[in-house]
Order: C-alpha cells, then sequence, then structure tokens
C-alpha cells in the first residue's frame, strides 16, 4: 500500500499533479493500492450541487490554484486510471488544519463526495488521522471519493 500525502504548494506546485501521476502508475504497476490524502474542495454540499472548487470567492486567492489542482486531480486523473490502481482519495472537512484547527472528539463521520455537513463541516487532524486509519485498515471503498468530518 502506498498513502500518497503531498501538497501542491510550494516548490511542487507546478509538478504536483505530475508527481502524484508518477505514484498512481507506481502502485499500479506494483499491483497496491493507493491512498491519497487529499483536500475537501472536490466534496459537493448536497448530491447533485456543484462542488465547493465551483465558488473560491471565500478562500485567500493564494490558495486557489493549490485548491484546482487537488480538484482536478481528483475529476480528471484518477478516474482516468486504468482500472486495476485500486485507489481511495480520502478528504477532510472543509474547516480542517493549522488554519482551522478542529476539536478532538475521538469519532468522525463517513460521507461519499458529498460532505457529512452541508457547510463542509469540520474535523480535528486527530480524528481525520484515526479515520484514515481505520479506512486504511478495513480496505474498503475501491475507487472512489469519501470524506471524513464531525
Amino acid at each position: 500500500m502506498v498513502v500518497d500525502a503531498l501538497a501542491p504548494r510550494g516548490q511542487q506546485a507546478g509538478t504536483w499533479r505530475a508527481a502524484h501521476g508518477t505514484i498512481a502508475r507506481v502502485a499500479d504497476a506494483a499491483g497496491v493500492r493507493l491512498v491519497i490524502v487529499g483536500g475537501a474542495s472536490s466534496l459537493r454540499p448536497a448530491r447533485g450541487a456543484d462542488r465547493f472548487v465551483s465558488d473560491l470567492s471565500g478562500i485567500p486567492e493564494e490558495l486557489h490554484d493549490e485548491i484546482r489542482d487537488g480538484a482536478a486531480f481528483l475529476l480528471e486523473d484518477l478516474p482516468a486510471t486504468p482500472a486495476t490502481l485500486d485507489w481511495l482519495f480520502v478528504s477532510p472537512a472543509l474547516r480542517f488544519g493549522a488554519r482551522m484547527p478542529g476539536e478532538q472528539l475521538g469519532r468522525y463521520r463517513l460521507g461519499d463526495d458529498v460532505a457529512v455537513q452541508s457547510d463542509g463541516g469540520a474535523i480535528s487532524a486527530a480524528d481525520y488521522a484515526l479515520g484514515l486509519v481505520d479506512l486504511i485498515e478495513s480496505g474498503d471503498h475501491h475507487r472512489e471519493h469519501v470524506n471524513l468530518g464531525h
């Protein structure tokens, strides 16, 4: 299994999607599962609604390229991989990370590409890690996008 947690910022900003593509090809060739730690921008607030990435008006402009790249990797690149690649893209809730730390509750909710809360929700790093490990250990969800939130 490969767990990919690269972020499309800093020195990786221009090469991030290509790097993920290489990781995906290597994982596929090795016959191992690829679990990607992703962002929340590709989630939807409700079934059939536009994804959060479609309106970045409330997000600092310096994050727009990173957010668009992350969503494009999930929505364009991963579906185009060979059917033999077993991948799982795990998004946190919209309010997650150093800029918006959440309260550690010791639990999480699991959703698909629809955020577990329509406003995008929140999750602490500890609870996201708990959910990520549970997903890795279970081996469920093949070629899917899921999200973790409170």
